[in-house]
């Protein structure tokens, strides 16, 4: 005798990245085992669900409470893929919002600037988490003056209006310059690199801009293009079908496994962050070349190859401005690929070390370990412990 399939909900907006890879998680996970029907609402972004059925199950990756309300009603388990999302009130599968803010400080120290500030928005729990982990970061390296601007209402698709910008394009104007800015998305950003063309602010040579998200529409079209932190919602995705699934079975689990917090990526780097704004040439040509081939692989050798400068000079310079010497920088270079490779890619430990540059797979592993404190195989199942 046949069991009946569990019937579950995905409810997404697709017209944003994050809905669509959303979406594309869970669905990868429900046909690989071919044992739930499937209803999917792609267009939920509306003030109601229309013709939402009665569900076992869903997974939701809005945040709006009136539509999470009745989602909820109709759903006997619901998980939610939202930053936004009350894990005291529902499972919750989500991006880790204050390591991004973490990776992001990290990327704009790198960039030397030594003024920053956040953009994003008022009583927003993803935008606020992101801002703590940036503003947490910068003060480890001593940097204790962030400046932000923070707004009421949404970055969406009614933001055409821009009744916020005098007041954008006056912060803009007076923070300490060059700025590296994070705003708390790509939607953000993209509304700041908009202000600065407005105000002729230049991006990035007076304003380092990094966004959030790595969403290839927004930061694609954006004018420069934009970095971006990179996080892999179809992870998200795939670990709230799993969560679901473990419901549906009806296990007991305890609230810390209902609370999945995932880890970013790293930084996506384009036009908007392409500034080392470091006085002396010969070091910024320096950082720019390692950035560039570090995975080529490349060795402190090579690197001097391109300068008119000696090694003694180049690791004094490396160790004083940026407290490193120019093999660490190589290192760190190599392992943000590396991490990035062990989380999105297939690939085998042999692929990933000679795709960073290592000629065998003993030398990646013990550098992955010396950085990172674990092994890429460790890495590779449980990202987010790291």
């Amino acid at each position: 005798m046949n069991r009946r399939r569990a019937l579950v909900g995905v409810a997404v907006d697709a017209a944003m990245g994050f809905g669509r890879d959303v979406l594309r998680g869970a669905v990868r996970y429900a046909n690989a085992r071919r044992k739930w029907l499937l209803h999917e609402e792609i267009r939920a972004c509306g003030p109601l669900v229309e013709n939402w059925p009665e569900c076992d199950g869903a997974i939701v990756g809005i945040s709006s409470p009136s539509l999470l309300e009745q989602i909820r009603r109709g759903s006997r388990h619901i998980v939610s893929c939202s930053g936004n999302a009350d894990p005291g009130q529902m499972p919750v599968v989500c991006i880790d919002d204050e390591a991004v803010g973490r990776v992001a400080a990290d990327h704009l120290i790198n960039c030397r600037v030594e003024s920053f500030g956040f953009y994003g928005r008022v009583n927003h729990t993803v935008s606020s988490n992101r801002q703590k982990g940036f503003c947490a970061r910068l003060a480890a390296h001593g940097y204790t003056d962030c400046q932000q601007s923070l707004i009421e209402g949404s970055f969406s698709y009614g933001w055409t209006a821009r009744p916020h910008w005098p007041r954008l394009i006056e912060w803009l104007n007076k923070v300490p310059k060059p700025i590296g800015i994070l705003a708390m998305d790509d939607m953000a950003a993209r509304d700041v690199a908009a202000a600065c063309f407005s105000a002729g602010i230049s991006i990035p040579e007076r304003v380092a801009l990094l966004g959030v998200n790595d969403d290839d529409l927004l930061c694609g079209t954006a004018w420069p293009p934009l970095s971006s932190v990179a996080v892999d919602f179809t992870r998200v995705g795939e670990a709230a079908a799993r969560l679901l699934d473990r419901l549906l079975s009806g296990e007991n689990l305890t609230s810390e496994q209902k609370y999945i917090r995932l880890q970013p990526l790293g930084v996506v780097a384009r036009a908007s962050t392409d500034i080392l704004a470091v006085q002396d040439e010969n070091l910024a040509k320096a950082l720019r070349y390692i950035r560039e081939h570090a995975c080529d692989p490349c060795s402190v050798g090579d690197v001097l190859q391109h300068l008119p400068v000696g090694r003694r000079w180049l690791e004094r310079q490396f160790v004083q401005k940026l407290g490193r010497t120019p093999h660490d920088e190589i290192i760190r270079v190599r392992m943000e690929m590396a991490r990035r490779l062990l989380i999105q890619s297939s690939e085998s430990l042999p692929q990933i070390a000679s795709r960073c540059g290592f000629t065998a797979v003993q030398n990646f592993s013990r550098a992955f370990r010396d950085s990172l404190g674990v092994t890429p195989a460790a890495y590779r199942r449980s990202p987010e412990t790291v």
